[in-house]
């Protein structure tokens, strides 16, 4: 039986298994809508929800308000992950080459090996407390590929690419009649979008989620918004119900009531700086970030990394992640956790760094 031989080199890609009463900081889930949600379900779900199929209709037309766009530019998908998948099949061809500024959320890598195209990996630079992309790096490699695929703001690193360097890359893409594929499923932390640069031009494909500002991981919605001819074309490999009735639901939910995210984006906002602040103050390490997430430094030893597994705290280790050069040896990231997980976040922080006391803001601080 003849098997795709790029599906047969391919790694697979398997989805982490986890305890549930951890804290769970590892994944970039949403920490801070709990209250939000639980509204939800009271008030939206109707058991027809579970034994009917979905309309799509409603949730077209407001996200097309969301995104100051029209409905014919948008195409609902199974999670950002199915995007991911249908974009590029739909770009690219077994041969082909793609420039993809790195380290980047590796299920890119995944799919491009899966459609037998080649990554041309352009590094991300470290400098200080922050990762910088050379303009002139991606553009000369993009002269000998097929197309370009950003991520805005960065996962894993967590930086945004800076607003002209955005537009000079887009309007390459454009004079070379190339694809670019812009990740913008943490624009809610970031708010600013390519869509305010050059609208949804035939060459750019944005992929978002409701999986992180909006807190809808476990319901898998994302979504592509491009040109109208290629929401067509897309139509035609995605399947007619890929995304469930509760999803659709939840994402209206969610953008019918967007005063009461914000306000519970104000809390996650004061959390973070408060982490930011107390792990410096221990002399940790800690990277810029447009996210719900952030990088510390961790020990050679990895004592950090240590300290939050005794706690029962779940944290990335990116130390092996795939095409980053280095630069994320010793980095943990972790999503900002929840006001109740708070105290016990601080407490591992201290146990990390070993210190009996630290005086902070005048104040001392006990283990």
């Amino acid at each position: 039986m003849k098997i795709n031989q790029y599906i047969r080199r391919s790694a697979s890609w398997e989805a982490p298994e986890r305890d549930l009463s951890s804290i769970l900081l590892d994944l970039n889930e949403n920490q801070f809508l709990d209250g939000f949600l639980t509204e939800f379900l009271a008030a939206e779900l109707k058991v027809q929800d579970l034994f009917t199929y979905p309309n799509y209709q409603s949730l077209l037309a407001e996200l097309a308000d969301y995104c100051k766009t029209s409905t014919d530019n948008l195409l609902l998908t199974n999670g950002a992950d199915q995007a991911i998948d249908l974009v590029v099949r739909l770009l690219f061809s077994q041969g082909d080459r793609v420039v993809i500024p790195s380290p980047v959320f590796s299920f890119y890598y995944q799919m491009l090996s899966v459609a037998g195209v080649e990554p041309v990996i352009v590094g991300f630079e470290r400098q200080a407390q922050s990762f910088t992309l050379s303009t002139r790096v991606v553009l000369d490699a993009l002269h000998n590929c097929q197309g370009l695929i950003l991520c805005n703001p960065n996962n894993p690193l967590g930086v945004r690419i800076d607003t002209e360097q955005l537009r000079i890359l887009i309007e390459a893409c454009v004079e070379l009649d190339k694809p670019l594929i812009v990740d913008e499923c943490y624009f809610e932390y970031l708010q600013h979008t390519c869509l305010d640069l050059c609208g949804a031009v035939r060459q750019l494909f944005i992929i978002r989620s409701f999986s992180k500002y909006f807190g809808l991981a476990g319901l898998r919605l994302g979504y592509v918004v491009t040109h109208s001819e290629s929401i067509n074309e897309l139509l035609k490999v995605r399947g007619p119900w890929d995304v469930n009735h509760v999803a659709v639901k939840a994402a209206l939910f969610c953008l019918n009531n967007r005063k009461a995210l914000e306000r519970a984006h104000c809390e996650l906002a004061r959390v973070k700086r408060e982490i930011i602040e107390f792990s410096r103050a221990y002399g940790i390490v800690v990277f810029d970030s447009e996210t719900n997430f952030l990088l510390l430094e961790d020990q050679r030893d990895g004592r950090l990394a240590k300290a939050f597994a005794k706690a029962n705290i779940r944290i990335c280790d990116c130390s092996k992640y795939p095409h980053s050069f280095g630069l994320l040896e010793n980095i943990l990231r972790v999503v900002v956790p929840a006001p109740s997980d708070l105290q016990a976040f601080k407490m591992a922080i201290m146990q990390g760094v070993g210190d009996q006391e630290r005086r902070i803001d005048g104040k001392e601080t006990l283990r």
